[in-house]
C-alpha cells in the first residue's frame, strides 16, 4: 500500500506545492479579520511521532468525535471536528492525539506524503472528495490519495497548514471558536483558520485497526469468525517457523454468518480454535486459516475446536489460553469446568503440530502435579519460555478480593512439561501454597495484588504484566489498561501505569471487555508493543441492556479481539 500511495500521490503534490507556495505570503481581505492566537511555537513534522493539531484561529484541537461513532468509519455523520483540549496526561483523551507515519524516506520537506492516524482508532484522516467545505472523516487505510497529506510551513511562521493530495487543505470550517465544529476540506487561503500548530508529545499507544480488522473474519467455509479469546504462540519448528497460532475460546462458526455480514442470533458453535497466522506481519485475515486436530474426531463436533469438552459437549467446555512451543508440540494451559460429580480442573494439553497443512494431529491431556487437581490458583496468566530453552515460567491467579488476585510463579522443564514445582517466596517446593498465607505472591508496585484480568509475558529483556480495569459492568467510570514491568521473573514488578483508554461502544454503552493478552512477537519495526483485549458485547446491570440482537441481526464485531500498540518508551522496555 506505502508504494502504491507514494507513487500515485508525489506528482499530484508536486504540482500543488508549487503553485500554493506562491501564495503563502500573500494576505487576503479575511486575514485582516482572522488574528493569530497567542500560542507556542510549532514542532517540526516527524517521521513518526504522536502531535495535537491546534488551529491558530479558534485554539481548538483536532479530534475525532468522541461518541460510540468513535471506532467506526464515518462518512455519515462525519466526525472530524475541533474542540477545547482536553489532554491532560498519558492515555487521555486520544481521540484529540495523532500520529504522523511519513511515506517513504528521506528529509522532510512540503512535498513529503504523510498518513495521519487517530489515536484512539487507529484510522487515517480521509478527505472524501475534491468539493471545498466538505467535513473530514477517518477510514481504514485503503491505499487512495484521499488519505495521503502534505504540510507546509507558512512563511515567516512556525504554524503550518495541512494539504490533501486532492489540493485542498484542512479548516475551521467559517472561522468558528465553538466546540464541536466541523473540520473541513477546502481552497487554500492563507487565513488563520486554516493554519495549525503542530504539538509533539511523547508517543501514546494508540488502536492498532489492520490487528482489528485481522480479526474480521468473512464467511469462508470451515472457520471461526468470533470469539472472547485471543493468545498467541510463535512456531519455530520446522516449515511452521515464523508463523503464529492464534487461540480462541468460545467461537461462532463461519456457517453462523449471514449474507449481510451479520450473525444469526444465536450461541457460538465451539468452545475453542486455533488459527494460524503465516507470518508476524500478515495481518490479511483471508491468508489465515483455521487448524483442526484429532481431539474430536468420532464424536460429532467439528474438528475445528481443537481441544475437546471434559464432558457433554452442551454442558461443558475445554478453555484453553497461554501456551508454548516446545519442538514439534504446543503446549496449551486449559480450563476445564466441571462434568457432572466430577469438579472443575485445569490441565494442560499437547497439541502435535503439522509442518505440512492445517491438519495438526493429536491432544494429549497433561495432569502436572500440583497445578492439575485444584482450582484454587490457576495458572492461567502467563506462559514464558526461558531464552535457553530449558525452563518455561508459568504464572498464576488466586483471587483475593473483589477484583483482586495474588499473582503465583511455577516453572517445568522443556524436558517434562508435567513435571511442576512453585515459588515459595524464599525456595521451590512441589506444590503451591493454597493456604491464606499467600507464601510465594509476587510484588506489584507497593503491593501484592493486581485486578482480575491480568496476563504477564516477556519482551525485549523485560517480563511484563498487563492489567485491564473490570469491564464486567454497564459504563464503569474507569476503563483503561494498565502496565508493569520486571527484570526478574519474581519481580518485582513497577507500579501499574496506566496506558490506553478502552473506547468500544455498544448499544449505546462501554462494551463488555476482558481477556487481555500481550503479543511480543509482533514488532511492527516501531518498537511497539502488541498487547490485545477481547469484547462479549454489552455489560451488565443498570441501563445496559441484556440485548444483544437486533433485527435478527448479531454484530460479530462485537465479540473479537482488539488490538492496541503500546510504545516501548512509555513503558520501560
Amino acid at each position: 500500500m506505502k508504494t502504491r500511495l507514494f507513487i500515485y500521490v508525489a506528482a499530484v503534490l508536486l504540482f500543488i506545492i508549487q503553485g500554493c507556495k506562491r501564495n503563502e505570503s500573500s494576505k487576503s481581505p479575511a486575514e485582516s479579520v482572522n488574528k493569530p492566537a497567542k500560542l507556542g511555537p510549532s514542532s517540526a513534522p516527524s517521521a513518526y511521532g504522536t502531535f495535537q493539531f491546534t488551529n491558530v484561529y479558534s485554539s481548538k484541537v483536532l479530534e475525532v468525535r468522541g461518541d460510540s461513532t468513535l471506532l467506526h468509519p464515518q462518512s455519515n455523520p462525519k466526525n472530524v471536528q475541533q474542540y477545547t483540549n482536553l489532554n491532560w496526561g498519558t492515555g487521555i483523551s486520544a481521540n484529540q492525539k495523532w500520529y504522523l507515519i511519513q511515506q517513504g524516506t528521506g528529509p522532510i520537506t512540503g512535498s513529503t506524503v504523510f498518513l495521519i492516524m487517530n489515536v484512539s482508532s487507529g484510522m487515517l484522516l480521509e478527505a472524501p472528495n475534491g468539493t471545498s467545505g466538505t467535513q473530514l472523516w477517518v477510514d481504514h487505510a485503503n491505499g487512495f490519495p484521499s488519505q495521503a497529506w502534505s504540510i507546509h510551513q507558512v512563511t515567516g511562521q512556525s504554524y503550518y497548514y495541512i494539504q490533501n493530495a486532492n489540493g485542498l487543505v484542512l479548516t475551521d470550517h467559517a472561522s468558528s471558536t465553538s466546540d464541536g465544529a466541523p473540520v473541513t476540506e477546502e481552497t487554500l487561503a492563507n487565513t488563520t483558520n486554516q493554519y495549525w500548530n503542530l504539538g509533539s508529545i511523547t508517543n501514546e499507544a494508540y488502536r492498532d485497526d489492520a490487528v482489528v480488522q485481522f480479526f474480521h473474519r468473512g464467511a469462508v467455509s470451515n472457520t471461526t469468525v468470533a470469539f472472547d479469546e485471543g493468545k498467541s504462540v510463535p512456531l519455530s519448528n520446522g516449515s511452521n517457523n515464523g508463523k503464529v497460532l492464534w487461540i480462541t475460546e468460545d467461537s461462532y462458526a463461519s456457517s453462523q454468518l449471514q449474507t449481510n455480514g451479520y450473525l444469526y442470533c444465536q450461541f457460538f458453535s465451539y468452545h475453542n480454535s486455533g488459527l494460524l497466522q503465516p507470518s508476524t506481519t500478515n495481518w490479511t485475515s483471508s491468508s489465515t486459516p483455521n487448524i483442526t486436530t484429532t481431539s474430536n474426531s468420532g464424536t460429532g463436533v467439528s474438528e475445528l475446536e481443537i481441544i475437546k469438552s471434559p464432558g457433554a459437549h452442551d454442558a461443558t467446555y475445554s478453555w484453553p489460553g497461554v501456551g508454548v512451543e516446545i519442538g514439534s508440540n504446543v503446549y496449551e494451559y486449559t480450563y476445564e469446568s466441571a462434568n457432572g460429580s466430577t469438579p472443575a480442573n485445569q490441565v494442560v494439553n499437547q497439541i502435535a503440530e503439522s509442518t505440512s497443512s492445517t491438519a495438526w494431529g493429536s491432544v494429549t491431556r497433561l495432569t502436572p502435579n500440583g497445578m492439575s487437581g485444584q482450582t484454587k490458583i490457576g495458572y492461567s496468566v502467563g506462559m514464558v519460555k526461558k531464552s535457553s530453552g530449558d525452563t518455561v515460567y508459568v504464572y498464576g491467579a488466586e483471587g483475593t478480593t473483589f477484583n483482586a488476585n495474588a499473582i503465583f510463579l511455577a516453572r517445568f522443564p522443556t524436558s517434562n512439561p508435567s513435571s511442576w514445582t512453585f515459588w515459595r517466596g524464599h525456595s521451590w517446593a512441589t506444590t503451591p501454597d493454597t493456604t491464606s498465607a499467600l507464601s510465594g505472591a509476587l510484588t506489584i508496585g507497593s503491593g501484592t495484588t493486581t485486578q482480575a484480568n491480568t496476563m504477564v509475558s516477556y519482551c525485549n529483556g523485560k517480563y511484563v504484566m498487563i492489567q485491564l480495569d473490570l469491564g464486567y459492568f454497564c459504563d464503569p467510570s474507569s476503563h483503561n489498561v494498565y502496565i508493569s514491568t520486571a527484570t526478574s521473573p519474581f519481580g518485582p514488578f513497577t507500579a501499574p501505569k496506566m496506558v490506553y483508554t478502552i473506547e468500544d461502544w455498544y448499544n449505546g454503552h462501554i462494551a463488555r471487555y476482558y481477556t487481555p493478552a500481550i503479543h511480543a512477537e509482533f514488532n511492527n519495526g516501531h518498537n511497539e508493543l502488541l498487547i490485545t483485549y477481547c469484547l462479549n458485547y454489552n455489560a451488565a446491570g443498570g441501563s445496559c441492556s441484556t440485548a444483544t440482537c437486533f433485527g435478527g441481526n448479531q454484530d460479530p464485531n462485537f465479540y473479537q479481539v482488539k488490538g492496541v500498540r503500546i510504545p516501548y518508551s512509555l513503558i520501560g522496555l
